[in-house]
């Protein structure tokens, strides 16, 4: 049975969130938007790493806006011994914040490069989520749309090729990477998990290497305490219900009971976002190892 706390705390979430939330959606942008970023240079990357006999590049989707096509990819990691744990990472969702791109990127070179350094672990690798908004600098796609609200209606060209690809897929950890011009300081979200340990460890390791720690997120229902935005199970249905979904909601509720979103401040130089996406992701993952991943179930 429901109890009236938890229908209570839906009404005030749903008054609050139609007064002030946004749509995701704005003007769409002209096909002579100019481009900031040559996406070629990404895909010469993906091809050099996977000459590695362990990791195959696929094409997932492709997105088509007037005369801009650009594919979609996976990076796949086939581990060297038996899998033990699966996991998805992504990036780029947002057009305007490069770290989190890189960063997978990066990643995806590092496991070619170095199979034996998560030898029982599978990767899906998605680097690009929006390669229009990459490609131009912009948080939204060419018909001006967040995906990152799009995962209940999948209006979107990019949120449909998201889900046809992790459809029936059970993944131990997933972990999205974002960047926040707005914020001063690193913070992370959690998704209907009750053990906070672990999302504390990675803020108390951005902290011990001095970089400062968001207090205030710019929010109406949720907010930072010290780094952590801890988003209760019944406000990502909710957010369904209103489709306001994003990708990590999406994931889970859908595929994985272990989800990440890691946000660092644009106001850091580039190289100081790189090495804190990097500490995060280092530590959700040997997280597998250690045990320290939660107890939250799927449903």
């Amino acid at each position: 049975m429901v109890s009236n706390k938890l229908i209570l705390s839906v009404l005030l979430f749903s008054t609050i969130f139609s007064l002030s939330c946004a749509s995701g959606h704005i003007d769409m942008f002209p096909e002579t938007q100019p481009l900031v970023r040559d996406i070629s240079l990404i895909n010469a990357r993906l091809i050099k790493a996977a000459s590695s006999s362990q990791l195959s590049i696929d094409v997932i989707g492709e997105v088509e806006y007037g005369k801009y096509k650009a594919p979609v990819w996976v990076a796949t990691f086939t581990p060297l011994k038996e899998t033990k744990y699966r996991v998805f990472l992504s990036g780029g969702i947002h057009g305007d914040e490069p770290a989190g791109a890189e960063i997978m990127v990066k990643t995806i070179e590092m496991v070619a490069k170095d199979p034996k350094k998560y030898e029982d672990i599978s990767f899906d690798i998605v680097p690009i989520v929006n390669p229009w908004g990459w490609s131009h600098n912009i948080r939204f796609n060419q018909e001006g749309r967040d995906i990152n609200r799009d995962f209940a209606s999948f209006k979107t060209q990019e949120s449909a090729i998201i889900k046809k690809f992790v459809e029936g897929k059970i993944y131990d950890l997933i972990i999205d990477h974002h960047e926040d011009p707005s914020s001063k300081g690193f913070y992370m979200y959690q998704y209907g998990n009750p053990d906070t340990t672990l999302s504390r460890k990675v803020i108390e390791a951005v902290r011990g290497s001095g970089y400062p720690i968001e207090q205030d997120v710019n929010m109406i229902i949720l907010k930072t305490k010290d780094g952590l935005i801890d988003a209760p199970m019944w406000g990502l249905w909710y957010m369904k219900i209103t489709r306001q979904l994003s990708i990590t909601n999406y994931f889970r509720l859908h595929n994985s009971k272990d989800v990440y979103t890691v946000e660092t401040p644009t106001i850091l130089d580039l190289k100081d976002r790189l090495g804190i996406h990097q500490m995060a992701l280092e530590i959700l993952i040997n997280s597998l190892y250690q045990n320290e991943i939660s107890s939250a179930s799927l449903d």
